[in-house]
C-alpha cells in the first residue's frame, strides 16, 4: 500500500512534508553553528576558577583563558587568581598553561622559567606590568595591567578591594589610585615602587585609577 503524502501550506504555495523534513536537515548544521559560544567563550573555561573567571567575563567581555589560574586579553591585561585553600597568586600564569592561548594572547613569557619571581614577593608583578592586589603582601587575585591607563576597578571585579600594589611598568607610569573618579586621592604609585599595604585609612578603597607618563 502507498503511503499518502502529506502537504503542507507555506504562503500561497504547498509543498510536501518530506521536502520541508529535507530542507530542515540540511540547514541544521548551519544554525547550530550560529549559536554555538565563540572560541574561548564562558562555556569552554575549566579548572577550579571557572565561575571566577566567567563572572569577570561578563564584565569584561573578550578575555581567554590561558592557564587554570588566569585570563588574559589583547591589551596585555592578565587577572591571575590563587589557586583553592592558597591566599595568594601563583607566579606567571599559574598551572596547566594553554600555550596556544597564551601565544595568541601574547603572554607565552609570563609562563616561562626565569621570567617571574615567586608569588607572594613584589616581582610576582612582571616586568612592564603595574598589579594591583586584593590582599596585604601581594597575595589574593593579582590584576596586571600594562597598555591600560586608567580604569575602573568595579569594570574588573575588585571594587574597594585592593590592599597592595606594585608599579614596574618600565615606561615611567606614575599611577593614581582614588576614592572614585574626581574623588579623594588615596596613593600615587611612581615608577618603579611598591606597598605592601596601602594603609588602614585607605584599604579597600580604590575604586578608579589614573595614570601619566615622566
Amino acid at each position: 500500500m502507498r503511503t499518502p503524502r502529506v502537504w503542507i501550506g507555506i504562503g500561497n504555495r504547498w509543498v510536501s512534508a518530506l521536502a520541508v523534513a529535507a530542507a530542515a536537515l540540511l540547514i541544521m548544521p548551519f544554525m547550530v553553528a550560529a549559536t554555538a559560544s565563540p572560541a574561548g567563550g564562558a562555556d569552554e573555561l575549566d579548572g577550579a576558577r571557572a565561575a571566577e573567571m566567567a563572572d569577570l567575563l561578563e564584565l569584561q567581555p573578550g578575555g581567554v583563558q590561558v592557564s587554570d589560574n588566569a585570563l588574559a586579553w589583547d591589551d596585555g591585561t592578565v587577572v591571575v587568581w590563587p589557586d583553592p585553600g592558597m591566599e595568594r597568586a601563583p607566579a606567571g600564569l599559574g598551572s596547566n598553561v594553554r600555550r596556544d592561548a597564551a601565544e595568541r594572547m601574547g603572554v607565552a613569557g609570563l609562563a616561562e622559567s626565569g621570567e617571574v619571581s615567586p608569588m607572594g614577593v613584589y616581582t610576582s608583578c612582571p616586568s612592564s606590568y603595574y598589579c594591583f592586589y586584593t590582599s596585604t603582601n601581594y597575595d589574593g587575585v593579582r590584576y596586571q595591567f600594562s597598555s591600560t591607563c586608567s580604569g575602573y576597578a568595579s569594570s574588573w571585579g575588585f571594587n574597594n578591594q585592593t590592599s597592595s600594589w606594585v608599579n614596574r611598568s618600565g615606561s615611567k607610569k606614575i599611577i593614581y589610585a582614588y576614592e572614585s573618579n574626581g574623588g579623594r586621592l588615596l596613593w600615587h604609585q611612581p615608577h618603579p615602587s611598591q606597598s605592601s599595604y596601602v594603609g588602614s585609612s585607605n584599604n579597600n578603597r580604590m575604586s578608579y585609577w589614573r595614570c601619566s607618563h615622566t
